[in-house]
């Protein structure tokens, strides 16, 4: 499974405006992160910000790129296209793909993936975490340390 190094998101169902937003991956913070975003009015009616700030563009984009990579299957999918793998490799690949792809919650994604409880998510990370497959992070901060997770991989070798 590869994260695209960029794609454009058009959206032309959401109230006011057609929305497109181009994304591009940013190595500092190991993400794609929004490069541009685009508001286009109905003919003849203005851009506002006060509806500018009613678009739920993180929402927005984050499920156009869940979409873009997973496909139909979503986060359940990763899971099976890996039945012989560890469960904690598993989870560790879920964390790093949905932190990849800008989610604001990579942990309920990973128990979102095995059909569990959001709630359970936090917990399978840390096993994840304890084996080493990923790095030590703030708490609230699912990105932190992320940019450090090659030296701390290298490291294990």
């Amino acid at each position: 499974m590869n994260v695209p190094a960029g794609f454009t998101i058009t959206v032309t169902d959401h109230t006011p405006y057609d929305l497109r937003f181009v994304a591009a991956w940013d190595e500092t913070e190991r993400r794609l992160a929004l490069r541009e975003a685009t508001f286009l009015a109905a003919e003849g009616d203005a851009v506002r910000m006060a509806s500018i700030i009613r678009v739920a563009i993180g929402e927005l984009t984050t499920q156009a790129m869940e979409t873009a990579v997973l496909g139909e299957r979503g986060w359940p999918g990763v899971i099976e296209d890996h039945p012989d793998d560890e469960p904690e490799r598993v989870d560790a690949l879920v964390y790093l793909l949905s932190v990849a792809l800008g989610s604001q919650k990579p942990s309920a994604n990973v128990a979102i993936a095995r059909g569990l409880s959001p709630a359970s998510g936090p917990k399978r990370v840390g096993l994840a975490r304890k084996a080493g497959l990923l790095p030590e992070t703030t708490s609230g901060k699912p990105s932190a340390g992320l940019s450090e997770f090659e030296a701390a991989a290298n490291k294990r070798r």
